[in-house]
């Protein structure tokens, strides 16, 4: 696993009465020193936030300030740099969370930190993220199969071992 530099899967943690979440032990290990110490909390999207380590906060700030200078852009820009914070992890591996965070992802009780791009993940109200993403019907399991097999190529060496 030292050959993998970014967050995979899914963990879920608690959050205490006063808004502080630990981050999940298989996202931490992947962590340096260096990007344990400051973090960045953001709004992400739906009822989501982000965490990020430093670089990867600035590539997506790079990302969106190429986009063209429409006013959608521009007011996302504003938004998004807006309700962005540090954070660092206290001596329990745990981030504070504001009261804006916590109302914007209607966290209570517990976090699903789920893996994103890179050293980044969403943090979810597990209720809500299983009901738009989880796998509650037939028809959820088949979508995730035709995304997974989009190359029927690969559908038929799959089915062929």
């Amino acid at each position: 696993m030292e050959d993998l530099n970014e967050f995979i899967g899914q963990a879920k943690t608690a959050l205490d009465e006063k808004g502080r979440t630990p981050v999940p032990r298989e996202f931490r290990r992947l962590l340096s020193d260096e990007e344990s110490k400051s973090l960045i909390v953001s709004f992400g999207i739906g009822e989501s936030l982000i965490l990020w380590t430093i670089e990867e906060y600035r590539k997506f700030v790079v990302h969106i300030e190429t986009r063209p200078a429409t006013p959608k852009n521009v007011n996302f820009r504003r938004l998004f740099k807006a309700n962005s914070h540090l954070v660092s992890m206290d001596g329990q591996n745990r981030i504070l969370l504001s009261k804006e965070d916590k109302s914007r992802a209607k966290l209570e009780g517990e976090v699903l930190y789920v893996a994103r791009s890179g050293k980044s993940a969403e943090l979810w109200n597990p209720a809500i993220y299983n009901s738009k993403f989880g796998f509650n019907t037939e028809e959820d399991n088949q979508e995730f199969d035709d995304g997974f097999f989009d190359d029927v190529s690969l559908r038929g060496a799959d089915e062929n071992r």
